[in-house]
């Protein structure tokens, strides 16, 4: 996340910050806590896009750059949550970055 300077210093512009701050927070601990179960490990784009909190354009992007790492099965599309997960742990500013 980019840094922010205020020269407004409303109410409702302190409460906004808090929650971006408090979004981020939280998103970061659902990524570090998340148990995986091996039979729930395939997400479709749909479901990476929301494990990653980014938009599934931003999802199809990434893959297309190679950034993500994912399987074709006939025209389907997969990705492995366990794999998704450890890249958002070992590189959390890409996970942030799509949140600008």
């Amino acid at each position: 996340m980019s840094n922010i300077l205020f020269y407004s210093h409303s109410k409702d512009d302190l409460k906004r910050v808090i929650r971006m701050v408090i979004e981020e927070i939280r998103k970061t601990d659902t990524i570090q806590n998340s148990p995986i179960n091996p039979e729930e490990d395939r997400l479709s784009q749909k479901e990476a896009a929301t494990f990653l909190g980014i938009s599934v354009t931003s999802l199809i992007s990434w893959k297309k750059k190679g950034k993500v790492p994912y399987y074709q099965i006939g025209r389907s599309i997969f990705f492995s949550k366990s794999e998704l997960l450890n890249l958002a742990q070992k590189n959390p500013e890409l996970v942030q970055s799509s949140r600008r």
